[in-house]
């Protein structure tokens, strides 16, 4: 007998580019059986990188290579870049039909794989292939793999933000904290939903993602239907990714209630397409809420454990209103907010710069503090390729 199998991505939503991709694969027998894991005999904690403040890098294994891998509890497979996995001697998959965020993309399906991370081994992993690079040159760093819901289903994940540690524990040694807020999860398809309101409105369920690297995202079947958010002071933006872009406001949301702490000018994306029946374009959450706390998740059995931190910081507001991407010894312009300080200072697609406050732009330049969240009414000024030189006054400015 044939069947259908789904493969979809539907987390690495940054505020500039999201990696959703969905591939079917038609395959003999029954649904391919999952992966063995152990796990080593003392749980383990790795440090990880919290890119430019809103991706989780880890260090792992991945057949056996040493590699850089991205958490996204929104994947429903774990993906693995193509080019990568021909580097490190992966043969070809099977030839799937893949749909990304934008548009149609190629996948492959590959067996076998295994993927070590934590203390924690998944063996006869099978996993989806697809170009990463969109997604790579965007966020300024390259993509090995993104590890998705084998990882989080078999384990329990503790992600301690202060100290930059990942905790992985087998679920019958974990100990739930004494501080934790505990939040039973739903599923819907592959994923998981975590109750949250939004500017005052009744609890609705968002797709629980750490791999979106924004705070919030709104269908238009959910904020088109609520005339306080219809009416929001907003900015023109694009989200999207593999395989294309699609339009977006990006709004500042007044109040959204999570875990019982309620937080204020919460930044948010009310996108002009998905709907809140489609897992990968319903109502999202993010590492920029989810960062307010420290986390445990426990997905294998349907909740999580939110500690409010001390420490917590504030959201990352976009004051320059514009995306860019890492090109050579340039970053080309992406995007321009009509409403945003870059346009008001001429700013076009397609200019190149190459240096920000003299400083030349290199292989390196998304090691430095993004700017573009610097404080309101910082001035940047932008050399650009012709010579000339345009000034950014950052604002807030939705």
């Amino acid at each position: 007998m044939r069947r259908s199998i789904s493969f979809c991505l539907a987390g690495v939503a940054l505020l500039t580019v999201a990696a959703a991709a969905c591939a079917q694969v038609a395959s003999d027998g029954d649904q391919l059986p999952p992966p063995a894991v152990t796990f080593a005999d003392h749980s383990q904690s790795v440090e990880f990188e919290l890119y430019r403040g809103n991706r989780i890098v880890a260090p792992a294994r991945v057949a056996g290579h040493a590699s850089e891998v991205i958490l996204d509890s929104g994947a429903s497979a774990t993906t693995l870049d193509r080019s990568y996995a021909r580097s490190i001697g992966l043969p070809e998959g099977q030839k799937i039909s893949g749909l990304g965020a934008g548009g149609p993309v190629e996948a492959e399906l590959l067996t076998g794989v295994t993927v070590e991370t934590g203390g924690m081994k998944n063996e006869k992993m099978n996993v989806a292939v697809i170009d990463l690079s969109p997604i790579a040159r965007s966020i300024g760093r390259p993509i090995h793999a993104i590890l998705g819901r084998e990882f989080f289903n078999s384990a329990i994940v503790s992600i301690d933000w202060t100290k930059s540690r990942l905790q992985v524990t087998a679920p019958e040694h974990f100990t739930a904290p004494l501080h934790g807020v505990a939040l039973p999860l739903q599923r819907k398809g592959p994923f998981h939903t975590i109750p949250v309101s939004i500017s005052g409105g009744p609890t609705v369920q968002a797709l629980l993602d750490i791999g979106n690297g924004g705070a919030l995202s709104l269908p238009p079947d959910y904020w088109r239907e609520r005339a306080d958010l219809s009416k929001l002071p907003y900015a023109g933006w694009q989200l999207g990714g593999v395989g294309g872009l699609h339009g977006a406001r990006m709004v500042s949301m007044p109040k959204v209630v999570l875990a019982g702490q309620t937080f204020e000018g919460v930044p948010a994306m009310l996108s002009d397409t998905g709907s809140s029946d489609e897992p990968a374009q319903m109502t999202n959450v993010g590492i920029g809420l989810l960062k307010q706390f420290r986390v445990d998740l426990d997905l294998g059995h349907d909740r999580i454990y939110l500690a409010p931190r001390a420490d917590a910081p504030t959201f990352d507001h976009d004051r320059a209103g514009a995306r860019f991407e890492l090109s050579g010894l340039a970053l080309k312009v992406r995007f321009v907010s009509p409403q945003g300080p870059a346009a008001a200072a001429g700013l076009k697609v397609g200019d190149e710069i190459v240096a920000i406050d003299g400083r030349h732009v290199a292989a390196d330049y998304y090691r430095e503090p993004d700017w573009t969240r610097g404080p309101a009414g910082k001035t940047v000024a932008l050399s650009r390729a012709d010579g000339r030189t345009l000034k950014i006054t950052l604002a807030d400015y939705y």
